[in-house]
């Protein structure tokens, strides 16, 4: 009787454990595409751009929220000067400073090929990106790509979930 309470006892603490793993997600992986509706995009970034970050994300396999995430905290939401002057909405960098490129679309295609190669091919989170996207400042790049990845995905969930 005393091996049957322990039993179960130890069998509930582990279901637990389980139940309370499992509410408690791991970080997000960047890779994969991740489906998301062009028109709930396109309300928070710039018009017409929607639908580049969900094309960038599927030709390259990356999640387009986290790309459109990173173009916002980049970009100063779209606003700096980098982004108005160079087009350059991602935050790139060559030798001798900002990338220039023909359009902002350009840039967000750049960028997603770009997570696929050396040296982020194998890292799939934000915090194992951070550290090579923004070796000044890892921890702030990192907490602000998920701020604008929470404030991007916000009111998407809602509208998922009635279809």
């Amino acid at each position: 009787m005393w091996g049957d309470a322990m039993e179960k006892r130890a069998i509930s603490y582990i279901v637990a454990f389980i139940v309370l793993l499992s509410l408690c997600p791991g970080e997000e992986s960047i890779r994969g595409f991740k489906a998301v509706d062009p028109v709930d995009l396109e309300r928070k970034v710039p018009k017409g751009y929607g639908q580049v970050f969900v094309q960038a994300g599927r030709q390259n396999d990356v999640d387009p929220v986290f790309l459109a995430a990173i173009s916002a905290h980049e970009s100063g939401q779209w606003k700096s000067k980098i982004a108005r002057q160079k087009n350059n909405w991602m935050g790139l960098m060559s030798r001798r400073g900002p990338k220039s490129f023909g359009s902002p679309r350009e840039s967000i295609f750049y960028a997603a090929k770009l997570l696929n190669r050396k040296p982020f091919q194998g890292r799939n989170s934000v915090s194992e990106i951070a550290p090579i996207y923004c070796a000044k400042n890892p921890k702030y790049w990192e907490s602000s790509v998920l701020h604008w990845k929470h404030e991007l995905q916000e009111g998407q969930t809602a509208a998922n979930e009635r279809e």
